[in-house]
Order: structure tokens, then sequence, then C-alpha cells
């Protein structure tokens, strides 16, 4: 009978070992939305809240004249570069009419999962965010899309071409 106690119990603490690890990963969040046309949160000029788009498709066009945000093989840190850059940047928005929007792209390399890529961009595009609205550019001007490794712009496969591909860049549009 003890043998039979020990063997249930065996089960149970598998079965329960088995559950904890198939749901142990899954947490619930709320995550911020990447695609702009979906996005109608309404915020104060100068909030930190995303634009209200109004669902209006806008006319996004590249910012050349902001420099591009590069990081760090599986990484959305700022490095300092970037954060030399986005100062840069950040005095260049200041100067554009308060209806412009600017849109952060982020990007990744060919390594690793469209999925993973995808959540990767994502977090770089919000980094890029974050430190442009502690620069003090009103976070509802500042919307963020992810690419992930959808678009490269250097098709090699080696850490030269991979480097160019991690990376933010700017659009904007006038509301």
């Amino acid at each position: 009978m003890k043998k039979n106690a020990r063997v249930t119990t065996m089960v149970m603490v598998m079965c329960l070992a088995v559950v904890l690890v198939l749901t142990g990963g899954c947490k619930h969040k709320k995550q911020q939305a990447i695609n702009p046309e979906l996005t109608t949160s309404k915020t104060e000029s100068g909030g930190s809240g995303l634009p209200d788009l109004n669902g209006g498709a806008l006319q996004w066009t590249p910012a050349t004249d902001l420099q591009k945000i590069y990081f760090d093989y599986n990484s959305f840190a700022l490095r300092p570069d970037a954060l030399k850059a986005l100062s840069a940047n950040a005095e260049k928005m200041k100067t554009n009419p308060a209806n412009t929007v600017f849109q952060v792209e982020g990007h990744c390399d060919e390594r690793g999962t469209q999925e993973y890529n995808m959540a990767l961009g994502e977090k770089r595009g919000l980094s890029v965010r974050e430190h442009l609205i502690k620069l003090g550019i009103a976070g509802d001007r500042i919307v963020t899309i992810s690419y992930g490794k959808e678009r490269p712009v250097a098709q090699g496969h080696d850490e030269g071409a991979w480097k160019q591909n991690r990376r933010g860049e700017f659009n904007r549009a006038t509301k």
C-alpha cells in the first residue's frame, strides 16, 4: 500500500510540474499598439501617450534629416552613439510644427524567429521613443512600428550586414 501511495504522489508531482511548465510562460500583459492607424488614445499636447490619429491613414515620408539609431545584437539598450544621435534628432524634431508626428521603425537582423524579431523590433522602437520623451519630445507626437527582420538594408549574411540591419529609423507625417 505504501508503494502505491508513493507512486500516486510521484505521478501527481510530475503532473503538477508539467502544468507549471506549460503555463509559467503565459503571462498576460497589455501591449502597446504598434500600428498607429489603430491607435486612438487621446492625450493633451506634451503628454506621454500615443497621438490621436483618428483612424486616418497618414502619409509617412522618411525623415532623412534624422540619424538612424543602431543596436547591439539581441539588445534594445541604447548605446552611447545612439544617445548622442537621439540628442541631435530631438533638437531637429523640436523645430518641426506641433502637428508633425514621428514614427520610429524598429528593425532586426535576419537571425532569430519572425516572432522574436518582431518583439525585439518593437522594444527597440519603444526604447527610442521613451528616450525622446525624456529629451523633451511630446509622447503624443511619437508612434512606433516593428518590422522585425522583414526590411533589411544590407543583404549579406555576416556581421557587416547584420549590424546595419539592427536599427531604428524615422518617418514623419502631418496630422
